[in-house]
């Protein structure tokens, strides 16, 4: 019924000097047929071999979002954006558990100091930090002294096997009695992993329920309040002179989750372009691809939507950089336009996939041809709950006029004005 995966090492690898973005994205490319290789039997497995992690881990991926403070590179949402889409072109898993673990590792930077040393000053090979957060929780906490007993059952926990610790939202009665958020921090040894990640896409994701099987006593220090998080009242002082740690943290999650997506579209442009003057087209004159006029459409009707997707997430990173190191505050409408604009450029990325996967015959529908892959990945990801297009644009609608957001961001701005 349960499964859990011994974490596989528990010695950091020797700390080096941070480096630049430049240089990360190099060593990316350089393991990327190597880590390419894994991905099939990564699907079949559930989740990342032990063999990416470390290589990830070694290259310096999961410190991208990790204070300078703890041997971290603190890099901008806009350097990171770079970081998981190179990541993603290797395989559409691969980039999503790197990105929803790393950045959940931003997060911990506002508990409090003692939380953080926990974490942060853990011997770790791999990402430290997995979650669950959606507005109902969805797991129960009571309040009791010294801290909280927390109890439920966490879907859709991302990369739970390779880390360290979990934030877990979970709502818990309020002093006023009224519902109040928490994101309770609990080390992962503590959960029980279900056998349960058997789906269409993302395979290797390793996407798990994770779940308590009694009554969890977590200790105050690893308990956040979400109004006070949202609100930019940290259990603990801000690294100084990191413009990461001043965003949004919701914000900087959203935008980058566009980064997988777009890595996969990528990748799969580069393997169609590779192939146009290798392979002909069954049923035609043509014997090779780029002679045909539909396939030059094809390579440009992708291109174009690959781009423009890549324009829309830079574009918004950058302006979350800015309005972090400027201290302008978010408001209703660039939160909408943040969340439309990822599911935007996730559409027209999986769009991009579509056509190039037609153009690319018969030949990528064996399970081992990365094109297939990144297709499937890619229709998973339209239908997450960040990238429901329908739902983004009606709310980025409502946001231009004049009306007030629902969902998730409306609720958490309502509490903390409470």
């Amino acid at each position: 019924m349960t499964s859990v995966l011994t974490p596989f090492a528990t010695v950091a690898p020797t700390a080096r000097l941070p480096y630049t973005v430049d240089e990360m994205i190099h060593e990316i490319e350089l393991v990327a047929p190597r880590l390419q290789a894994n991905a099939l039997a990564e699907e079949k497995a559930g989740h990342l071999s032990n063999e990416t992690i470390q290589v990830l881990d070694e290259i310096g991926v999961f410190r991208i979002s990790l204070p300078l403070e703890y041997d971290g590179l603190a890099y901008t949402t806009e350097e990171q954006r770079r970081v998981y889409a190179a990541v993603g072109k290797i395989a559409g898993s691969t980039g999503w558990v790197s990105w929803v673990t790393t950045t959940h590792g931003r997060w911990i930077a506002m508990f409090s100091k003692r939380a953080q040393d926990e974490v942060y000053g853990t011997e770790w090979v791999g990402p430290r930090i997995s979650g669950v957060l959606s507005p109902n929780g969805p797991g129960k906490a009571r309040r009791v002294e010294g801290g909280y007993m927390l109890s439920g059952r966490w879907p859709f926990c991302s990369g739970c096997r390779h880390t360290a610790w979990s934030v877990l939202g979970s709502m818990c009665e309020g002093p006023d009695g009224k519902p109040d958020m928490l994101l309770p921090l609990v080390r992962t040894a503590d959960l029980e992993i279900l056998n349960d990640w058997a789906v269409s896409g993302m395979k290797g994701s390793g996407s798990n329920t994770v779940q308590l099987v009694e009554e969890l006593f977590v200790p105050e220090h690893r308990v956040l309040r979400m109004k006070d998080a949202v609100a930019g009242k940290w259990a603990s002082t801000p690294p100084k002179g990191q413009v990461l740690f001043l965003n949004n943290f919701l914000d900087f999650t959203t935008i980058l989750s566009g980064s997988t997506p777009l890595g996969m579209a990528q990748a799969a442009l580069s393997y169609f372009k590779e192939r146009l003057d290798k392979r002909g087209i069954v049923g035609t004159d043509y014997k090779v691809q780029s002679d045909a006029p539909l396939a030059l459409f094809q390579l440009a009707e992708a291109t174009a939507r690959i781009d423009a997707a890549e324009r829309l997430l830079s574009s918004d990173c950058k302006e979350l950089d800015r309005r972090a190191a400027s201290g302008e505050a978010a408001d209703d409408l660039f939160q909408a336009k943040l969340k439309f604009d990822v599911a935007l450029s996730v559409r027209g990325c999986s769009e991009a996939i579509e056509i190039l996967h037609r153009g690319s015959g018969a030949s990528t529908i064996h399970e081992a041809n990365p094109m297939q892959r990144y297709a499937r990945d890619a229709r998973v990801a339209t239908v997450h709950a960040h990238f429901n297009y329908e739902t983004c644009a009606e709310n980025y609608g409502r946001a231009l006029a004049g009306k007030p957001l629902f969902g998730h961001y409306s609720v958490l701005q309502k509490a903390v004005a409470s």
